[in-house]
């Protein structure tokens, strides 16, 4: 038993040490990769040579808020640690196991738990696992305490006579006290457990009476009381807590109310008889805890069902969901949400109302707030407050300050331009517009001359408050005119033309010319400005340019117009070609750049290397685009050899296989060694075909990719050549189509009728 509260006693210990360090208080917001390695030792050695294990140390970094993911980066520099450093560690420090403390996970357990945020007020509250909500045990004795079983008093005398006697309450409700014996102190007050003390005590010390010995009661240890949650509580169940917990420190251990759960009526049940009702908004709204009542042992809290619940939403200080008492009106309701804000429109609120089925809408206005009960599940909505001006005037476009400006009695436009620092030297003289708004609302526009306005003041115009003037600029009403260079230059497309722009301009803005480019053909297409009403053929003219790098010659000084188009081919033979590949049975397989247009099969063979002694020409397999290319290389066809390649194509040179394959629907698949070119001996070699095996369909697969069927005429049958290197295929016969196929049948019928009609005619 001793060695248990030593054990106890060293854990403790160090979790208040830790909590005491920097780095424990800080780990909720700590990054492992931010400590250095001191620091790592440090906090690992703080809890291993406190007598934890190393499964406990971790579940205490855990709790004292290191990141889930940050454990295994911490596990993995101080593995590391302990290896390169090793002499700083101490003994007991040590991890013996490594990869055991790698693979442990118990620590998972002290991960926190996190309630989904919630749009109801105050259950947010109960949601952080960081909030301790715990009783001070570090406070007087409060006089209303009640002493029960398990209390520890500590009793002092001083003066005259002095003694100290630490006494526990037994389960029968007394205490023992040297010379006095037992004293029955069950259920009462620490004041009134006082007074019995001192009159038992007083026979034994009649000095206490004179008041020359004095007594002194103090409660030294707590008892825990069980406490039962019951209701709509997140987690209800029966709760050991300390006997000086109040009922904030067991609503808070119980994780608040469900989401059906009430915060405004939590009731306290003691001997059968509700003795109190909590509220806490007063808490959550005002900080204030009128009802932080003192739990008893066998208490119970209930957490009722809510009755009312409203919405209030839009331009208030605190959006939320809130529970009102039936009596609560709209006014206190916007007092729970902190009211509204600033940019809110404070003289009505607008209410949604569910009625049966259907829903109403209401505007309540400001002077009922006080008066106006909600109703369950109300949605309240405060409207921001569209800003009006009253003397607001703008004007945009070509004034050096354009932007809003008040409005005054008088303002003309003349002085508003005034006003914005003039016109720009881009603006457009001949037309601005003012859109104006009536008194009734009704827009209109006005055109001015500001030509005409500036040399002749009696042309001003009166200005009202909300116009809106509308300076135009030259660029705004004139089409922006663009040249186009294509083809192989760095950086080709549509740029914008100005006067005077030369050929070489606009080479130098495309960034100049590729590697590439065909500079001595460069083309100017230029639209023919023809205005007559007839339809024209030609509509554009062309000019062939030769250029050069150094952009100085004649051609380069061509003037450009709007509009022009201009390309620059590629030079005819500065181009790669595509490339080859050659694989299989070749000395040199690879990848080959085709060197000319018209490079054939052979061409490309011979530069990797040939065939070697291995490949067998007539197997040649030619791809394109990866779909085989049927050639015929046999001892008698070698013309397929000089078919052209195309860029992307692919060679492939069989192995020479003196082997014959069959498969398929065969009772022996096999290689055979080539000896004939008889399909059937090889059939016949491989046991012969299956009832279910097709022989009709049966074909050969040649080395060289090509497939191959057998042909008929009437009841004959010509099967195909085998060769070396041939694959014979018999496929599985369907099951719709054992026996004769319709077409079959349709041929015999019309042969037997032919020989029946010959037989009587020669009979004749």
């Amino acid at each position: 038993m001793t060695k248990f509260l030593l054990r106890i006693t060293v854990v403790l210990t160090t979790l208040l040490f830790l909590v005491n360090k920097g780095q424990a208080q800080n780990l909720n917001n700590s990054r492992i990769n931010q400590f250095s390695d001191q620091q790592v030792m440090q906090l690992w050695q703080q809890a291993a040579e406190s007598g934890l294990s190393e499964t406990d140390a971790m579940k205490l970094l855990v709790k004292k808020g290191l990141k889930p993911n940050e454990v295994s980066q911490f596990k993995k520099r101080l593995v590391g640690l302990q290896t390169t450093k090793k002499s700083q560690f101490s003994k007991s420090s040590l991890i013996q196991d490594t990869s055991g403390f790698m693979r442990d996970s118990t620590w998972v357990l002290e991960v926190p738990e996190l309630k989904t945020i919630s749009n109801r007020y105050g259950y947010n509250f109960f949601s952080s696992p960081n909030i301790s909500f715990e009783p001070n045990l570090r406070i007087a004795t409060p006089k209303t305490y009640v002493v029960g079983p398990d209390d520890q008093l500590n009793v002092t005398l001083t003066g005259l006579n002095e003694t100290e006697v630490l006494a526990r309450v037994n389960p029968d409700g007394n205490i023992n006290i040297p010379y006095v014996g037992l004293v029955a102190i069950n259920g009462l007050t620490i004041e009134q457990a006082r007074e019995r003390i001192f009159s038992k005590m007083a026979k034994a010390y009649p000095a206490l009476k004179n008041n020359t010995t004095h007594l002194s009661i103090t409660l030294n240890a707590y008892r825990t009381i069980r406490v039962t949650i019951i209701g709509e509580a997140e987690r209800p169940g029966g709760y050991q807590i300390s006997a000086l917990s109040s009922i904030f420190n067991a609503l808070y251990t119980s994780g608040g109310p469900t989401e059906n759960g009430t915060l405004r009526d939590i009731k306290l049940m003691r001997n059968n008889k509700q003795i109190a009702s909590i509220d806490l908004y007063e808490f959550l709204q005002k900080g204030t805890m009128p009802e932080d009542i003192r739990l008893e042992d066998q208490d119970v809290i209930l957490y009722p069902p809510y009755q009312k619940r409203i919405e209030i939403g839009g331009a208030v200080k605190r959006p939320a969901v809130y529970e009102l008492k039936p009596n609560e009106t709209l006014a206190q309701a916007l007092n729970f949400s902190g009211g509204f804000n600033d940019s809110a429109f404070t003289d009505r609120l607008k209410v949604v109302q569910r009625n049966g089925r259907e829903k109403t809408f209401k505007d309540i206005e400001y002077n009922v707030f006080a008066n106006y009960l909600p109703q369950q599940g109300d949605s309240i909505y405060a409207e921001k407050l569209t800003p009006v001006f009253e003397n607001k005037i703008i004007i945009t476009g070509a004034v050096y300050r354009p932007g809003q400006y008040g409005y005054t009695p008088n303002l003309t436009l003349k002085a508003l331009l005034k006003k914005a620092d003039g016109l720009r030297s881009d603006a457009f003289l001949t037309r601005a517009t003012i859109k104006r708004i009536s008194a009734t609302r009704e827009r209109s526009m006005l055109s001015v001359n500001l030509q005409s306005l500036l040399k002749d003041a009696t042309q001003d115009i009166a200005l009202y408050s909300e116009d809106s003037i509308q300076i135009y600029t030259k660029q705004e009403l004139e089409e922006q005119q663009m040249v186009t260079i294509e083809g192989f230059v760095r950086n080709p497309g549509k740029i914008q033309f100005r006067e005077g722009m030369k050929m070489q301009d606009l080479i130098a803005m495309a960034g100049g010319f590729t590697k590439e480019a065909a500079i001595h053909r460069v083309e100017l297409s230029r639209i023919i400005k023809n205005k007559t009403d007839n339809l024209a053929n030609e509509l554009v003219t062309i000019a062939k340019l030769a250029m050069d790098t150094s952009l100085e010659n004649n051609d380069q000084q061509y003037t450009l117009q709007a509009q022009d188009y201009i390309y620059v081919p590629r030079l005819l033979n500065s181009l790669f070609i595509g490339d080859v590949k050659v694989s299989g049975a070749v000395l040199f397989p690879g990848t080959f750049a085709l060197e000319k247009r018209d490079e054939t099969i052979q061409d490309v063979l011979n530069r990797a290397g040939g065939l070697t002694k291995y490949g067998s020409i007539k197997d040649l397999q030619v791809y394109r685009n990866g779909v085989l290319i049927g050639v015929n290389l046999d001892e008698n066809n070698s013309k397929d050899l000089s078919l052209p390649l195309l860029p992307g194509d692919s060679l492939f040179i069989s192995r020479n296989d003196p082997f014959v394959e069959v498969t398929g629907a065969v009772y022996s698949p096999q290689l055979t060694r080539y000896e004939s070119s008889s399909f059937k001996s090889y059939i016949s070699a491989a046991g012969g075909v299956k009832n279910k095996a097709s022989l009709a369909k049966a074909y050969i697969h040649y080395g060289n990719g090509i497939n191959q069927k057998q042909t008929k005429f009437l009841f004959f049958r010509f099967y195909p050549r085998v060769t070396p290197g041939s694959k014979i295929i018999v496929p599985e016969m369907p099951q719709a189509e054992k026996g004769f196929s319709v077409a079959e049948l349709s041929a015999i019928t019309s042969i037997v009728s032919a020989l029946v009609g010959l037989a009587a005619i020669l009979k004749l």
